[in-house]
């Protein structure tokens, strides 16, 4: 099965201006070739405040998705480097802005 992959304006216009052509170019081959064919099985589940989402490693960044299941569909939300937890903070306000 193919899923959908939808990568969030936010992601494009915010996280993505913070890396260079090369970061970038990789971290969109990883999502697209992972998560287009089993985004549970390559990600891991968050818990918490985060549980409806999971998290890829590629290198020192995690990419934060969503999983539709009745849509077929994977909605990336936040793209960024784990450094001391602050992509996970940087999640908190993504998802209030999105709530708005």
């Amino acid at each position: 099965m193919i899923w959908k992959v939808k990568i969030h304006r936010l992601v494009i216009e915010k996280d993505f201006k913070k890396l260079d052509a090369h970061q970038k170019k990789k971290i969109i081959q990883v999502i697209r070739k992972k998560l287009s064919k089993n985004p549970e099985q390559y990600g891991e589940p968050l818990r918490g405040l985060y549980k409806n989402y999971q998290k890829l490693k590629i290198g020192e960044y995690r990419v934060i998705y969503r999983i539709v299941k009745d849509k077929i569909l994977v909605l990336v939300i936040k793209v960024g480097i784990r450094r001391d937890y602050e992509v996970y903070d940087e999640l908190f306000h993504r998802l209030k802005k999105l709530e708005q």
